[in-house]
């Protein structure tokens, strides 16, 4: 994009529903406990409809970032957790899927401190978009339960749930064990040295936050550490 006001304008638009997911997902169990299941519903549609619009403007305008690609994981996982909370309120069930998610966190800051990079792999986006799916479905059926529109009963939408939660473990511990490999594959790796290790200078906070939002730097080191990102 030529025109640096308006590349500009679109980073801070893209920014802005990234961030937005990341701000709903905090006040989620305030609209929970105050609207109840209708409601938190539709939120967290809209919510999981912005990661698919955020991403998808980002890769067509080709604007791409560190920062972006950052808060996008970060408010990712935040909405993964308290949607697994809120279920697991109500359905015991879904704590099982978000000790799973904390699981697959883990393995990737091991990644991350062994110098690896932590970009999604194939079947980790598979993995997050049969989740979100799953979780939508959910809390679609638990809402229009609290509607009294009664398309299932207690025991059909426990059922429902249970399959839905049974999905999604099966998807996080095939990611898990791909996650797994990745991490042995770093950690075993002689080539890759700790960053905390290399006789490297630092880079100046302007120097971070110029690479954090310059699409150019993010596609020429998208595919390096992240931790390599600090150092010049």
């Amino acid at each position: 994009m030529k025109n640096k006001v308006i590349r500009n304008l679109w980073l801070i638009i893209i920014n802005s529903i990234t961030l937005s997911r990341l701000i709903g997902a905090l006040i989620l169990p305030f609209i929970f406990y105050k609207y109840g299941n209708s409601v938190t519903s539709l939120i967290i549609l809209i919510l999981y409809l912005s990661d698919a619009i955020d991403g998808f403007l980002a890769r067509k305008l080709h604007l791409t970032t560190f920062f972006g690609c950052a808060m996008d994981a970060i408010s990712d996982k935040l909405l993964n957790f308290v949607a697994f909370i809120l279920l697991g309120i109500m359905y015991n069930i879904m704590f099982c899927p978000l000790i799973l998610e904390i699981t697959v966190l883990l393995i990737n800051y091991l990644i991350y401190r062994h110098g690896g990079n932590v970009q999604t792999s194939k079947i980790g986006r598979l993995k997050t978009i049969i989740l979100d799916i799953f979780v939508i479905l959910s809390f679609v059926v638990i809402s229009l339960y609290a509607l009294n529109i009664n398309i299932f009963t207690d025991n059909i939408i426990k059922l429902l749930i249970n399959i839905f939660s049974i999905m999604i473990i099966i998807v996080d511990f095939i990611a898990i064990i791909d996650y797994d490999k990745k991490y042995k594959s770093v950690k075993n790796n002689p080539k890759i040295k700790h960053i905390k290790y290399q006789n490297r200078k630092r880079k100046t906070i302007n120097d971070i936050k110029h690479d954090l939002f310059d699409t150019e730097y993010y596609l020429k080191h998208k595919n390096e550490s992240i931790l390599k990102q600090f150092y010049k």
